[in-house]
């Protein structure tokens, strides 16, 4: 017995900790739904050892702390927190509870969104706002008033003709979603801190000592319930809500009267929904009796009322441990950091793992391995960390220096990136897709070289680097499925006239972090060759016209890589072009000529011939009107053929081209 009531000591000592953080410093080492396990552990061994159960107990009080920096207020009525339930079939319970004491099955009750905020009091005299004040201990509460008249929400004068000479009401104080994400921002950026929820953030910024800063924090307000009334007379919970919009105070869309606990329960079905769509948070709904009379008669305890419970969601947060942090590399040799985590329930599933984003994040986190973390899922899909609750560590997790996939250095992007990158061109993370875009038709434009021929080959252990692809023999394709010797001879005949290709497709093909196409030619041109592109330095890099920085960071990182070098020069022993193909000079025999390709050439890609025209200062265009100068036709030339006729437009053929461009073949 020393035991349990060691046991249950401990557990009221820690409630009250908790309490003191939650209310007063609004901060938490345990999630909500973990506190409220707490609770109904507790509860269950008072209820099983009545003779340690004591009436202060934290189950026997309203949760709340009342503050020596602000001065008390006395509630009218006191302010009772709810009990709670967590599941249909304890929220059935109770209704049935309710109907059987009442001795009525037609009852109505109020059902209701539960805010996740922080509770305030309002007391009007003749329809004016005299006080507003937290719930505190639920008996006494702090004066907050010139924070709550900054509340848009809250009319500082009734809006009707005859208020009562005495109004005292109750509502939640919360901050929108979206209000919370930019002023969570806000607060990250001169702080270097963030509120793991928007709870917290509602309650400090109500209990602000300058009220000027509450006001540039948006809050907001709903109202729920009501103290005392003096000169004024509900019958329902409803009719009191429709009053008080008449006296200026918003009120929830998303309530409903419900006579059964059918329709109860097709209203949490559609909440549970619901509340992704909502601008603010809810933790659960409020069940209400809504017969005003029949409520005094089932009365309260010292605690809660017995006409109200709360149907807790499932919780969205918890705490729990880290127990590894991983560094993964994508298929783009970007390296992610990710959680492995001692396994804790969330909504409904056992978490192990979190995305951690990126190493900057770890660092605004401070988190590393062996800390005890909170966790939430975004949107109840995607489990992520919000905070450090409890650090174990000394430091946070530092950026790997080596790629954990091949072991090359991992290069971070830039001073204002925060991405780390392994930029090995034999990466076995990243290899698959180097490979698919080197073959791919604006690259090295190897026909007939697609996905599944280089899932075959990494498969048989034939590809280890890009430049085993001019290694491949007519026995290594024919070993393939669905093979047999014309496509084998063709790809084979493709991988040899890739070789030829200018050395711009080449830089294209080797997939250097943001370098596209156009990037790709001006560096070219600029420095000819690819041996010269190994000693060019960032500042030279820079000076090209349209690099700048980030793409000249990226050019010499890739360059200076011995492994890059070792695999480009394995290309160039086997015969792959290094230099830029000046065989078409920029002129200006086209200069202003508009030209339309259509139909199958023989001699050109539609690529390469678009490159001759625009390289002597034509435009190549997709459709024929009165101003296309030339249509060059090949084969099978369908609709623009016609359009060209039609119009008188000159119409030639790759004879007819190379003639115009002057070639001499």
């Amino acid at each position: 017995m020393e035991n349990i009531q060691n046991l249950i000591k401990r557990l009221r000592e820690e409630l009250v900790r908790h309490n003191a953080l939650y209310y007063d410093k609004n901060e938490s080492e345990i999630s909500d739904g973990e506190y409220d396990a707490l609770v109904r552990k507790l509860e269950c061994l008072e209820q099983e050892y009545p003779l340690f159960a004591l009436p202060k107990s934290p189950t026997k009080k309203v949760s709340g702390y009342v503050s020596s920096s602000f001065r008390s207020i006395k509630h009218a009525v006191p302010m009772l927190s709810l009990d709670n339930t967590y599941s249909r079939d304890e929220t059935a319970s109770w209704y049935e509870k309710t109907v059987k004491k009442l001795n009525n099955s037609n009852l109505e009750f109020v059902i209701e969104p539960k805010i996740d905020g922080v509770s305030a009091n309002l007391m009007y005299l003749d329809g004016v706002l005299v006080v507003g004040a937290t719930r505190g201990d639920g008996k006494t509460g702090e004066d907050v008033t010139e924070n709550i008249k900054t509340i848009q929400d809250i009319p500082h004068k009734l809006k009707i003709e005859s208020p009562p000479s005495f109004f005292e009401l109750r509502g939640e104080v919360y901050i929108n979603k979206s209000d919370f994400k930019k002023f969570n921002e806000k607060i990250f950026y001169s702080t270097g801190k963030k509120f793991a929820n928007s709870r917290n953030a509602a309650s400090g910024s109500l209990r602000q000592k300058n009220f000027q800063i509450t006001a540039e924090r948006k809050l907001r307000f709903f109202i729920h319930s009501f103290g005392k009334i003096e000169k004024g007379h509900f019958e329902k919970q409803s009719e009191f809500l429709k009053y008080c919009q008449s006296c200026g105070f918003k009120l929830q869309s998303n309530f409903k009267i419900c006579n059964s606990f059918e329709e109860m329960s097709k209203f949490m079905d559609i909440m549970l929904e619901k509340k992704f769509l909502l601008n603010y948070e809810i933790d659960g709904l409020v069940i209400k009796v809504n017969n005003l009379r029949l409520q005094s008669e089932l009365g309260s305890t010292n605690k809660s009322p017995k006409w109200a419970v709360a149907f807790k969601f499932p919780s969205k947060q918890a705490t729990t441990k880290l127990i590894k942090i991983r560094s993964q590399v994508g298929r783009t040799g970007i390296i992610t950091p990710s959680a492995v985590l001692e396994p804790v329930p969330l909504s409904g599933v056992i978490i192990s793992h979190a995305t951690l984003h990126n190493f900057e994040e770890i660092e605004r986190l401070n988190v590393n391995e062996g800390d005890i973390v909170l966790m939430e899922r975004a949107g109840d899909v995607i489990p992520k960390i919000v905070k450090v609750m409890r650090k174990e560590s000394k430091s946070f997790f530092k950026p790997p220096k080596k790629c954990p996939s091949c072991g090359s250095e991992a290069v971070k992007e830039s001073e204002k990136k925060v991405a780390y990158r392994c930029i090995n061109l034999e990466c076995p993370a990243q290899f698959r897709r180097h490979l698919i875009h080197f073959v791919s038709r604006n690259a090295m434009d190897i026909d007939g070289f697609g996905e599944s021929i280089v899932d075959q080959l990494l498969e048989k252990k034939k590809l280890y680097k890009l430049s085993d692809i001019y290694r491949l023999s007519y026995d290594d394709f024919m070993a393939l499925k669905f093979f047999k010797n014309r496509k084998a001879s063709n790809l084979i005949k493709a991988i040899a006239e890739s070789k030829k290709r200018s050395l711009s497709r080449l830089i294209f093909a080797l997939g250097i972090r943001h370098i596209g196409e156009k990037v790709s030619k001006i560096v070219a041109k600029r420095f000819k060759t690819m041996e010269a592109l190994f000693s060019v330095s960032f500042e030279d890099f820079s000076k090209v016209q349209e690099v700048g920085e980030v793409l000249a960071l990226s050019l010499r990182e890739f360059f200076k890589n011995t492994t890059v070098r070792h695999v480009i020069e394995d290309m160039a022993l086997n015969g792959v072009n290094m230099m830029e193909d000046e065989t078409y000079k920029k002129g200006s025999q086209l200069e202003g000529r508009t030209f339309v390709l259509t139909g199958e050439l023989e001699r050109y890609s539609r690529q390469k011939a678009s490159e001759i025209i625009k390289s002597l200062g034509g435009k190549v265009t997709s459709s024929v009107s009165k101003k296309t100068d030339y249509v060059l036709t090949g084969e099978n030339a369908g609709s623009k053929l016609a359009k060209a006729k039609e119009l008188d437009v000159n119409i030639i053929d790759e004879t007819g081209f190379e003639k115009l461009i002057n070639i001499m073949r």
